[in-house]
């Protein structure tokens, strides 16, 4: 298909990198022990805030998808035949795999351009270690200035680039204080943390409110907050790890459910990024269950089951697990599932998300057009609708279905 055949993408997971130096020379003198940064220290690179190491990888980590992973690429697609970009056959199947526009935002454009993917939702790189910030004045004034930075450098491509505006959660009165000013900036996303299991406390309550009235999701990525993101170490730590970080997601939205501030907030509305979705319909169901089984237990009392809160306010970005992902819209709608690439993360989808979405769809014969173009864009659209995005979405609906 050519793109103006293809639904309007909305990419609910991506990444920008900020510079190097961007809290060193922001953060005020007296701060300067809680600015976050990092280098290379032979094969390791090191995180830190001020002099405290937080993260420590391989610089080679996302090799396996750039520089020496082309060839791994190019070797298993020699015997096939391919199409480009433009999914035009040619006759090399060479795939470029290299992301290049993490820094550069031309370039972040083009790989856009190249990948089908006509807006994203984008969170930091180096900013993704705020919540490690455990000073409140620290942390606020560090959430501040990454608002600030991603704020300018998204404003050329304003309609392809939706910052989230990263949210202090040390302290409440500083969250609704950054929210309120990040609304006034314009920003479309206010992103909280995973792992403060608090999230049952009604002084919640006027952020959620906030967030409601505004029309703008509060939204969680994988990983940002105060969590051992290596919890097992040993045979199998990897895999225990990365799979286990959707128990972030499951904690957050029990614990938002269960505490009544999701139901006294109906016009609020979550959105979890990079904990793929299939596990969502289970959940809900699980809640019923224990909602109704242990009624005399329960407090609060909500006004609806735990299903339909999540079916009203809940959402789940899937990516490379959308072939079976998609088949939870019978059970928690279609209004809770949104598309995601998680540029320019080597476990994402780029460059071969239209080949994931051509699966995906191949996976489910029964997923309407209707249905393709929501997942693919539309819910995003709607849920992001400070960004101004739905007339782009129908446009290209029509052309679809003009086309069909």
């Amino acid at each position: 298909m050519t793109d103006h055949n293809r639904p309007f993408v909305f990419s609910c997971d991506a990444h920008v990198a900020e510079p190097a130096d961007l809290f060193a020379k922001a953060m005020p003198d007296h701060l300067q022990q809680f600015v976050i940064h990092s280098e290379a220290d032979g094969d390791i690179r090191i995180t830190r805030i001020g002099e405290q190491v937080i993260l420590k990888i391989h610089t080679n980590f996302h090799a396996h998808k750039t520089g020496e992973g082309d060839a791994a690429f190019n070797a298993q697609a020699a015997d096939r035949s391919c199409t480009d970009a433009r999914d035009n056959f040619v006759s090399d199947c060479a795939v470029d795999t290299k992301r290049r526009g993490a820094r550069d935002l031309e370039l972040r454009l083009a790989d856009m351009d190249r990948d089908g993917v006509d807006a994203e939702l984008v969170f930091p790189s180096l900013g993704l270690m705020l919540p490690r910030i455990a000073d409140r004045e620290g942390q606020a004034t560090a959430c501040r200035i990454w608002n600030d930075w991603a704020w300018d450098y998204c404003a050329p491509a304003r309609d392809r680039l939706i910052p989230a505006a990263m949210i202090p959660c040390i302290d409440f009165e500083d969250a609704l204080a950054e929210c309120r000013r990040a609304a006034d900036k314009g920003f479309a996303a206010f992103c909280l943390w995973e792992g403060l299991n608090n999230y049952n406390d009604p002084r919640w309550d006027p952020i959620f409110a906030l967030a409601g009235e505004l029309g703008i999701p509060l939204v969680f990525h994988t990983g940002v907050g105060d969590i051992n993101i290596r919890a097992l170490k040993g045979p199998g730590g990897a895999l225990f790890n990365y799979t286990r970080q959707m128990n972030d997601a499951v904690d957050v939205i029990t614990q938002l459910v269960a505490g009544g501030v999701l139901d006294r907030n109906p016009n609020a509305h979550i959105l979890f990024a990079e904990h793929s979705a299939g596990w969502l319909w289970g959940l809900a169901e699980r809640m019923d269950e224990v909602y109704n089984g242990h009624a005399p237990s329960i407090s609060p009392k909500l006004s609806r089951l735990p299903s339909r809160i999540v079916r009203d306010q809940v959402h789940c970005a899937l990516q490379n697990d959308g072939n079976s992902s998609m088949a939870i819209r019978k059970g928690v709608g279609i209004g809770a599932l949104l598309f995601a690439t998680d540029y320019p993360h080597a476990e994402g989808t780029f460059p071969f998300s239209r080949q994931v979405v051509d699966t995906m769809v191949a996976a489910n014969p029964d997923v309407t057009t209707d249905e393709l173009v929501a997942v693919l864009g539309g819910n995003a659209a709607r849920l992001f609708a400070r960004a101004g995005l739905d007339a782009k979405v129908e446009a290209r609906r029509a052309q679809l279905l003009a086309a069909a």
